[in-house]
């Protein structure tokens, strides 16, 4: 497969009706046989995480070297039992919709919670340090290196293609990673100003989870001083962020 414009990838599956490709890419190639070879025309999304490739036309050169059937097993109770710790299938199916809507509601308290932080931070004006933006936008390289990594290319490929440095990249982020900075230092004003702390009680809580979700002993976890300062930071910030929002004037 090799996009004319950018840069090639050799021996790639694709499973079709997973949506893992641009939008388009997988009914271009629905038809085609053994070695047959196709030109493909796409756009990439307005929100693709590439600003240089958002919203972008794209042509590929893709030739189809080999087609696999995937067999289904046929879903049944033994299908449960083998696949999961449910003896049933409906038993199953009940906690995949569990799952889903714990799903549903962390990603609307998720976003209410984005959004009152935003609406605070369009109200403070914060003098912040260059170095603090330095440090934000490293991460947000790092961020986008691994996740090329999970595509076979290296940061210094892609940087190739787009016929770009690492300092323009760093160009592009900054206002983002000024926005992230910007949020974390008026999450700490809030927890400084209101004096928010936690207790014992509750440190002790989280330990006693984490422990249980990492297979590990609460006194080993209370044994690790820079583990236990993360944890609270953690909790004074999410105690935070709940303060924004239950101070928020929400319009419906």
């Amino acid at each position: 497969m090799e996009n004319l414009l950018r840069g090639k990838a050799e021996n790639h599956e694709l499973e079709i009706g997973s949506n893992t490709f641009i939008p388009g890419f997988e009914d271009q190639i629905i038809g085609m046989k053994i070695d047959d070879e196709r030109e493909i025309d796409v756009k990439f999304p307005e929100e693709y995480f590439s600003k240089e490739l958002a919203g972008k036309d794209a042509k590929f050169k893709i030739k189809l070297h080999e087609i696999k059937k995937k067999e289904l097993p046929e879903l049944n109770d033994e299908f449960a039992k083998d696949v999961s710790e449910f003896d049933t299938l409906k038993e199953l199916k009940d906690s995949i919709k569990n799952k889903i809507d714990e799903e549903n509601k962390s990603r609307a308290k998720y976003e209410l919670e984005d959004s009152a932080i935003k609406a605070v931070c369009e109200d403070v004006k914060v003098d912040i340090p260059s170095a603090m933006i330095d440090n934000e936008t490293e991460n947000m390289i790092n961020d986008v290196r691994n996740r090329l990594s999970y595509q076979g290319i290296t940061l210094e490929q892609y940087l190739k293609m787009m016929s770009k440095t690492e300092q323009d990249m760093r160009n592009e982020f900054k206002e983002q990673a000024e926005r992230s900075v910007k949020s974390r230092l008026v999450l700490d004003a809030i927890i400084e100003t209101e004096k928010i702390e936690n207790s014992e009680e509750e440190i002790n809580e989280k330990l006693k989870e984490m422990a249980k979700t990492y297979g590990k002993s609460e006194e080993e976890l209370d044994k690790n001083e820079q583990l236990k300062k993360y944890i609270e930071d953690t909790m004074k910030t999410e105690k935070a962020i709940k303060f924004i929002v239950d101070n928020a004037k929400i319009k419906k």
